[in-house]
């Protein structure tokens, strides 16, 4: 055969392939200069929150963080927001804001701070916690674990070893009494896909590895936790509400014509999504069967930030400023703000069948000069989405107020209340109060 039509045919075959990529799998931007931000809709039942998390704002825990903090020589945590002992006044402040709904986590590590010790002190006060929150007319969402665990269990080989998922189970069989009952939305664990990569192949979370292997190992064992950890809590109390928080961020491929960035943002978006999804869905992932994992969610928590674009030379590091389309603001975090990817990550988990939680979604902006239109932007892609039938229940602001921002430290601030960390003063900025004027509306 002629070479020139050999060529004309490889060509055309391209052409027709990643011209079906690209209409197969659109990458929606939406023309906000033409979008009233105002006109949102939603139903009186919807939940209103915001969220946190216990190493990111109680100050002082001893665990794989703290130690993983010492170890790497990183900024250290410290006194944090020191809301282990100002969280009275900082439930004021979700008074203030009119939320109905709060999500937090207790910390495993203050609870068994050796594998043979139980902190009845430390559960007292999560327990305190609870009761502020219900008279106040807030219903409280326990995550399980958000991160972070004791040091005796990350000496033991933390969720790299299958057969230490039996403590974790045991420590949430424990605990789930002490709260069963007034906390009835539990989510397991948050973010499995960030937890493993970020710590076993990105090398920026505990235990600082660097191994796809070793990272996807990591993913199915804790999603493996998930799956046994919801069915024994299930038997306890068939009517808890329990779920997982799933971090979605969408691979695009940063060339649209270049099929190298295509097959790129395909393999990334099946190791950060699509796997979890399967292990839900099927009961499989990468692979293997996990039976125990299918159907094991009564709602999926979508933590929602952005999306990405991909090459082959997809930096391993969050410490600069990612690709972006033309006309994208650049949060301070270095990756784009992109609204209208949480259509494309609702659609994504709806494949599921079962309710959706915005668990999280927010942006870091030391001057708030961005979260107002970020806010609102989101949540008229939110208020689109229920009117198209889609079953999502709530929404949580991420955060409540300036945290430490793991690997990041303190140098972002993703609060509804800026924190000044000398003296422990939250300042309301003005995206929190745009944010209680919203949920005043409904």
């Amino acid at each position: 055969m002629d070479v020139m039509i050999v060529l004309a045919i490889s060509l055309a075959i391209y052409l027709l392939l990643i011209t079906s990529l690209r209409l197969m799998y659109p990458e929606m931007h939406i023309d906000w200069s033409r979008i009233n931000l105002e006109e949102i809709d939603f139903p009186p039942d919807f939940s209103w929150g915001v969220a946190t998390a216990s190493h990111q704002i109680e100050g002082n825990n001893l665990n794989n963080w703290s130690e993983f903090e010492r170890e790497q020589n990183k900024e250290r945590s410290g006194a944090a927001c020191d809301h282990w002992n100002l969280w009275k006044g900082d439930h004021q402040l979700l008074v203030e804001l009119g939320v109905n709904s709060y999500r937090f986590s207790i910390e495993w590590s203050r609870i068994q701070p050796t594998q043979d010790s139980w902190d009845e002190d430390a559960i007292a006060v999560y327990s305190e916690m609870v009761d502020s929150l219900i008279d106040k007319g807030i219903e409280p969402v326990i995550t399980l674990h958000h991160f972070s665990h004791p040091v005796w269990f990350e000496d033991l080989g933390g969720f790299y070893k299958r057969s230490n998922i039996e403590f974790f189970q045991k420590y949430c069989e424990r605990i789930f009494p002490y709260f069963n009952g007034r906390v009835k939305k539990w989510c397991t664990i948050n973010e499995p896909e960030v937890f493993s990569i970020m710590g076993y192949f990105m090398n920026m979370f505990p235990p600082g590895k660097r191994s796809v292997l070793k990272a996807i190992r990591v993913m199915k064992n804790i999603m493996l936790a998930h799956g046994q950890v919801y069915h024994a809590l299930k038997k306890t109390d068939s009517q808890s509400y329990i779920g997982i928080a799933k971090n979605v961020t969408i691979f695009d491929p940063l060339r649209r014509w270049d099929l190298i960035h295509w097959i790129t943002s395909i393999i990334l978006n099946y190791i950060w999504n699509g796997a979890i999804i399967s292990s839900l869905k099927r009961g499989r992932m990468y692979g293997t069967s996990m039976s125990i994992t299918k159907n094991s969610a009564d709602f999926i928590g979508l933590n929602y930030y952005t999306h990405v674009l991909t090459s082959p030379f997809l930096p391993q590091t969050t410490e600069i400023d990612l690709p972006s389309r033309k006309g994208q603001e650049i949060t301070e975090f270095g990756y784009p703000m992109y609204a209208e990817g949480l259509e494309r990550a609702v659609q994504m988990l709806s494949k599921l069948e079962i309710p959706i939680e915005i668990t999280e979604n927010g942006v870091a902006d030391s001057t708030d000069k961005l979260r107002p239109i970020h806010l609102k932007r989101h949540l008229w892609v939110l208020s689109e989405l229920l009117s198209k039938g889609f079953d999502i229940r709530s929404y949580f602001h991420w955060s409540l107020m300036d945290n430490f921002e793991w690997a990041e430290g303190y140098s972002l601030r993703f609060g509804l209340y800026e924190v000044d960390y000398d003296s422990q003063e939250r300042t309301l900025r003005n995206s929190g109060r745009d944010y209680a004027e919203i949920i005043k509306k409904f």
